[in-house]
């Protein structure tokens, strides 16, 4: 009984370690998808300045879009910028996470093998004590 939920104990930290990394590995994904919406803003904003070039001189128009341009670029920056920084941090986490959950495994271990112990302990005592009951009983 006490093996059975000392694996049950195992496999719930085991579980809930594998969906932490699974969670930490879902922000390249967020990244990326993040980066294809501002791509599509991009080329949105670009259309709609190609639409205004028919309406307005060309002159006016290519400030604007250099302008957009020089935004953009800004944008793409910080955003690497950014990500990398929280991916760091979202490495660092993970690893003291990683070792959170070992020292979890450890004393979860430590404390079944104590219990095993103290199990074992009272099975002997209690073995000594019917012994002693019966040599008591057989002599009087």
């Amino acid at each position: 009984m006490i093996e059975q939920t000392r694996r049950a104990a195992e496999t719930g930290v085991d579980a809930q370690r594998s969906a932490m990394e699974t969670w930490f590995g879902s922000f390249e994904s967020v990244k990326s998808a993040q980066k294809s919406g501002v791509t599509l803003s991009k080329s949105a904003i670009e259309a709609y300045l190609d639409g205004l070039k028919s309406v307005y001189p060309e002159e006016s128009v290519a400030e604007l879009e250099a302008a957009v341009d020089e935004q953009f670029e800004a944008v793409d920056e910080i955003h690497e910028d950014a990500w990398q920084s929280f991916l760091d941090g979202l490495d660092e986490a993970e690893a003291t996470y990683d070792e959170l959950t070992e020292m979890q495994l450890e004393l979860l271990a430590d404390g079944f093998d104590a219990v095993e112990q103290v199990q074992a302990e009272a099975e002997e005592t209690t073995e000594e004590a019917v012994a002693s009951a019966e040599e008591l009983a057989e002599s009087a």
